[in-house]
C-alpha cells in the first residue's frame, strides 16, 4: 500500500472509530483529522470534503450487518416458516445488538441527517426485501407489517439501550432481559403464523377469520 493509501484507510478507519464511540455529532474535519494523526488539509485533498469523505467511507467500509452475517447469526432452523421468521428477526437484533457503528448510523438518520439517510436508507431498504424474499409465501399477507412491527420495537429498545438502562421497567443492560425479549419474539411470530392455518371445527367450514 502508498502513502497516499496507507493515509487515505486511516482517515476512513478513524470516521468508523468516532462513528462507532461518540457517534455523528462528533464527525468533524478536525476531528477526523485528530484521530488519524493527519493534517487536516489531507481529507480535503484526499476526499474533497467532510461530505465526500462520509460517502466514500458509507460505500466502502463496513457499518451495517450483511445479509450473510444475519443469516449466519440465525442459524439452521429447517423448514418450518415460523422458526425461520424468528432465526431471522433474532439475526439482525444480534448483529445490530452488536455493531455499534450501525446503531449510529440509525440514529443518525432519526435525527434527521440527510449526509447519513441519502447514503444509507436505500442500502437497508434493500436488505430488508431480501429478508423478506427469504420468507416469502411463507405466510401470505400480514408478513410485512408483523416483521416491521417486531424489528422497529427491538430496534427501538436497542437505541434505548444506548442512552439509559430502562425502558418500562426492564433493565436493557442485563442479558436476561434480551433473553426474553427473544423468547416473546418467538411468541409473537408463533401466534402470527398459526394464525394463518386453516381452522375448522366438528367438519365446518373453515373460519375465514
Amino acid at each position: 500500500m502508498g502513502e497516499r493509501e496507507n493515509t487515505e484507510a486511516r482517515i476512513l478507519d478513524a470516521v468508523g472509530s468516532i462513528l462507532s464511540r461518540k457517534g455523528f455529532s462528533h464527525l468533524g474535519i478536525n476531528g477526523i483529522a485528530r484521530e488519524a494523526g493527519v493534517d487536516k488539509v489531507l481529507i480535503y485533498r484526499y476526499f474533497g470534503g467532510l461530505q465526500q469523505l462520509l460517502r466514500t467511507y458509507f460505500s466502502s467500509r463496513k457499518y451495517w450487518p450483511s445479509t450473510e452475517d444475519i443469516i449466519r447469526t440465525a442459524g439452521d432452523n429447517g423448514t418450518d416458516p415460523a422458526a425461520r421468521a424468528y432465526a431471522i428477526l433474532r439475526g439482525y437484533l444480534r448483529e445490530l445488538k452488536k455493531s455499534d457503528a450501525a446503531r449510529q448510523v440509525l440514529r443518525g438518520e432519526i435525527a434527521g441527517r440527510e449526509d447519513v439517510s441519502a447514503e444509507t436508507a436505500e442500502e437497508r431498504y434493500r436488505q430488508g426485501m431480501e429478508l423478506l424474499d427469504l420468507l416469502r409465501g411463507s405466510a401470505g399477507e400480514g408478513l410485512t407489517e408483523m416483521a416491521a412491527l417486531l424489528s422497529a420495537g427491538f430496534t427501538f429498545l436497542l437505541l434505548r439501550r444506548d442512552v439509559s438502562s430502562r425502558y418500562l421497567g426492564l433493565d436493557l443492560h442485563r442479558e436476561e432481559t434480551w433473553e426474553r425479549l427473544e423468547n416473546t419474539i418467538y411468541l409473537m411470530v408463533k401466534l402470527f403464523f398459526e394464525s394463518k392455518k386453516p381452522r375448522q371445527e366438528d367438519g365446518a367450514e373453515e373460519d375465514p377469520h
